[in-house]
């Protein structure tokens, strides 16, 4: 008997083709896919893992910006280390805190983050 059933649209097969469908879940296993017509229209798929996050530079990401690489990154006057000098603490920790939530709320289930700032920037 299956713990879970679940039914939608996934990408099967070699090709990944669209199929409607059962995915059943037996002890927290997918254990099989079956074919079901009638299985509502909405997609079933693995949750994302973002591989490469930088969570401390989240109160930078949306600021309008002109310039090489160099100019934006390099530490330590390039304008990335500048906006996080320039950045309280507990401002630093809620946009981290933020964009975690983002991604939970948008599917991903887990990342891996690159931290800067030496001991401060894990602590």
């Amino acid at each position: 008997m299956p713990d879970q059933v679940y039914r939608g649209s996934v990408l099967a097969g070699d090709d990944f083709e669209p199929v409607r469908a059962a995915v059943i879940v037996e002890d927290g296993v997918i254990t099989a896919i079956e074919e079901d017509s009638s299985a509502p229209d909405r997609w079933i798929c693995p949750a994302f893992f973002n591989a490469h996050t930088h969570l401390g530079d989240t109160v930078a990401m949306d600021c309008a910006t002109g310039g090489d690489l160099e100019a934006l990154v390099t530490p330590p006057h390039g304008l990335k280390h500048r906006i996080l000098a320039a950045t309280p603490r507990p401002r630093l920790i809620e946009g981290m805190r933020s964009s975690i939530r983002g991604m939970q709320a948008t599917g991903t289930a887990g990342f891996a983050d690159f931290r800067e700032g030496g001991a401060d920037g894990v602590t």
